[in-house]
């Protein structure tokens, strides 16, 4: 939206309104932004909480056995 856009929707609401309600359904209208934007974002919370991590085992796992060859063919 453009100035020009928001000017005229500011003053459609004025006038269907009055400048005595506008400020109060301002706030209003700000406090349930608010208390939207509180919940989704303890949802969010809640889902991340609520994921359950990948499974890590305490110890490694085994390594392979050392290979049989004598010890001058593994340089090679």
């Amino acid at each position: 939206m453009g100035a020009g856009e928001i000017i005229l929707v500011l003053g459609v609401a004025l006038l269907l309104f009055g400048a005595e309600r506008l400020p109060a359904m301002a706030r209003s209208l700000g406090k349930a932004l608010e208390e939207f934007r509180r919940a989704a974002r303890d949802l969010t919370h809640d889902l991340m909480d609520n994921q359950h991590p990948p499974s890590v085992s305490e110890t490694p796992p085994p390594l392979p056995p050392p290979s049989k060859l004598p010890s001058d063919e593994r340089k090679g």
